[in-house]
């Protein structure tokens, strides 16, 4: 199942987030996501669109900016009273700079919690705070990290050389838990990682050999190697692309004249080539903006001077339109392709930087301003790979055959998006839809061995109340969910979302009490319900009594997905892992489903919302509703 989950996610329906969710609210600082350099050298943050900026970092003459992978914190290198340095700067409101060390060439690791940078021959690795874990003496000239944050590849001189004009380097890496170095290989031009039929957590160094230029990988845990691509491949002037969710690997064909990019998909081997792709650059290398791949490998960006020429590809219908033209330079490119910043520069006078928005042609000018660089996607390698372990516990068996009972998923996910969630660093998360819930990210750089690294939207308790969350305590109030809870679209009789609200506060019924009431889709409730099901379980936190058949349901014991493969074990650990605390009591009520009549007892959580259908086969008499697919049609219209 891994195979078709992963390309699935790779084509998905992808939207911008829930825009129009947050109100303007005139009270709130605005979200710092642009950073900018000006012909001074000083830095300034600034919106996502330029409009609003502000200086930081007065006291340093920066020359490089890099965002970290989650957003909200960047790493800076500049000069400061004549000395090289290294400094991080936060940006929340009121946004703060740090200077954590001598040095240049700072690098941030895939998952974001670690930040390396060159100091003479050393090489620092730091926690993302920027306190010094350890120094390695490598010399090297170029550091990448792998998506994991395990292994630091770098790349420095040697006295080789060749025809043309790719210098030989060593390549090796550092083991950042240890500080180990080993020495693997020649390669020329850029170097990158992916991960194992895409996962981050088994990632590969891609490189191109010194001797034959071919596309070749090695695995840093088991020392094994191997050649990816079958032919030369050039990377001395144009750079590597890796996907946002790990899929996708990009590269320029050296055969015939380097015009063909070729895409190869990391789980399926798929490869595919890009014909007479127009890329072109006077200097010896090719910016990396002018070479940009969709972070859902959705379409490609690819750019020509002088004058700039933009030309957008879209990888799906292979259809090419002109994006955006501009006399200037393309500097930068924001997170999902909406905004391209250019810089014009004119003899003796200050460079200009132009923002514009393809899709409506609206320009943004910002003088003096020389560079730009927009906070990352929130799709990152380490989160797919996140969700996809989340998603397989449960459900990889049910989708194998192995297990006869209902999904706590869904066979496949319904949509990927970023939302805007204001505590999350960077100030909006990737999330992902499915059937039954919603899987999100919220830090990056948290500890992914924990269970809730992966959250579970709190998606029930936002249908019935129609507050929408946005922020760990800030909420967008919206009208409750006028959708049935359980059955099928169109029933006419069953409760909805908006129904429950009015039964958030009913007192709990005593444990061992046999349930009978109806709920009503008006609200009126009855003493008709068909009984055999009883109170079992008091849950204090929500004041709440589970339906047993409901919580022998939570409580089961089945076949999961563990590291290595299947094993016998519990199906929700924790217990209220997916569906969160009970916040209705347990319902019978008449809903059509599969267009049949019938009594179904339901009981909703803060998750999810539980149904049980005594005429069902066994393993499908209690099941999960489809609060996914529910959210989205309120949310969105989906």
């Amino acid at each position: 199942m891994r195979v078709t989950w992963s390309i699935l996610l790779a084509i998905v329906s992808i939207g911008t987030g829930m825009s129009g969710l947050v109100a303007a609210r005139e009270a709130e600082p605005a979200w710092w996501s642009l950073a900018l350099l000006d012909r001074d050298r000083t830095l300034w943050l600034a919106t996502g669109d330029g409009r609003q900026r502000q200086p930081v970092a007065n006291d340093l003459a920066v020359s490089r900016v890099l965002w970290s992978p989650e957003g909200g914190r960047l790493a800076l290198a500049g000069v400061q009273d004549g000395t090289p340095v290294i400094g991080i700067v936060t940006t929340g409101a009121e946004p703060t700079t740090r200077i954590v060390g001598r040095g240049s060439e700072a690098s941030w690791s895939g998952d974001g919690r670690w930040l390396a940078w060159r100091d003479g021959e050393s090489v620092v690795i730091a926690t993302r705070e920027g306190n010094v874990v350890r120094s390695v003496s490598v010399a090297a000239r170029t550091l990448v990290w792998s998506a994991d944050g395990r292994w630091l590849a770098f790349q420095r001189a040697t006295d080789e050389s060749l025809d043309g004009p790719c210098p030989v380097m060593e390549l090796g890496w550092i083991e950042a838990a240890s500080g180990r170095v080993e020495i693997v290989d020649r390669a020329i031009g850029q170097i990158t990682w992916v991960g194992v039929a895409g996962v981050a957590e088994q990632p590969r160094l891609v490189y191109a050999g010194a001797l034959d230029a071919r596309l070749r990988w090695v695995d840093p845990a088991s020392g094994a190697s191997g050649v990816l691509w079958n032919g030369p491949i050039e990377t001395c002037r144009m750079p590597l692309l890796v996907s946002g969710d790990g899929q996708w690997l990009g590269f320029v064909d050296a055969v015939g004249g380097g015009d063909d990019l070729i895409l190869l998909n990391l789980v399926s081997g798929e490869a595919r080539r890009i014909v007479d792709v127009p890329v072109g650059y006077p200097g010896r290398q090719v910016p990396s903006p002018y070479v940009w791949l969709d972070p859902l490998a959705r379409f490609l960006y690819v750019s020509r001077s002088f004058p700039t020429v933009v030309t957008r590809i879209d990888l799906v219908t292979g259809e090419r339109a002109i994006a955006a033209s501009d006399p200037g330079i393309l500097v930068a490119i924001s997170p999902e392709g909406e905004r391209l910043a250019f810089v014009q520069n004119s003899p003796g006078k200050p460079p200009v930087l132009v923002i514009v928005e393809p899709a409506t042609g609206r320009r943004e000018t910002l003088e003096r301003i020389g560079w730009a660089a927009w906070e990352p996607a929130a799709y990152q390698p380490v989160v797919f790979a996140a969700w996809q372990r989340t998603w397989e516990r449960e459900d990889r068996p049910v989708a194998a055959g192995s297990a006869a009972r209902s999904w706590t998923w869904g066979p496949q996910p319904l949509r990927v998006a970023i939302e805007p969630y204001v505590d999350a660093p960077g100030g909006r998360r990737a999330v992902l839809y499915w059937d039954k819930a919603r899987m999100e990210v919220t830090e990056l750089a948290a500890d992914r061995g924990t269970r809730w690294y992966v959250t579970n939207g709190l998606l029930v308790r936002e249908l019935i109340t129609g507050a929408v969350q946005v922020g760990d305590a800030l909420f967008e109030q919206r009208e409750p969910a006028a959708l049935p809870v359980a059955g099928d679209a169109d029933d006419p009789a069953g409760p909805t979302y908006a129904t429950f609200r009015a039964f958030l506060d009913t007192p709990p019924l005593p444990v061992g009490a046999e349930i009978r009431w109806r709920l009503h889709r008006d609200g009126t409730v009855s003493d008709d319900g068909p009984g055999g099901v009883f109170a079992a379980v008091l849950v204090p936190e929500t004041h709440h009594t589970v339906a047993d058949v409901f919580w022998e349901f939570l409580q089961s014991q089945g076949l999961v997905w563990g590291e290595t493969g299947p094993v016998e074990g519990k199906l929700f650990e924790p217990t209220f892992f997916a569906t969160g605390f009970p916040i209705t009591e347990p319902y019978w009520a008449t809903v059509k489903v599969g267009g049949v009549v019938q009594d179904v007892l339901v009981q909703c959580f803060e998750r999810r919302c539980l149904t049980y259908t005594p005429g069902n086969p066994p393993g499908w008499r209690v099941e999960m509703g489809n609060v996914g697919q529910h959210y989205l049609a309120w949310r969105e219209g989906w």
